[in-house]
């Protein structure tokens, strides 16, 4: 495997502990999309596809960030 995707997999499974829907609805999502591109060997493809699922890691984390503000403002107000 090569180390971007690994690091992108760890990035994937850490983000997921703090998702919403929980851990392993993003292992049944994240495994599966990585094992698709697994074939990949140009170098280009692979840093396209990385770049790909670290935009996804943001846009988990910003859903994360959303719950926990409407949390707060849920409580205060």
């Amino acid at each position: 495997m090569h180390p971007l995707v690994r690091d992108l997999y760890k990035r994937l499974l850490t983000v997921g502990k703090e998702y919403p829907q929980g851990l392993d609805w993003v292992k049944s999502k994240a495994k599966p999309w990585i094992m698709q591109n697994a074939a990949l060997t140009d170098e280009v493809d692979i840093k396209k596809k990385v770049a790909e699922g670290r935009f996804w890691v943001r846009e988990m984390q910003s859903v994360i960030k959303l719950k926990k503000y409407r949390t707060l403002k849920k409580r205060y107000y």
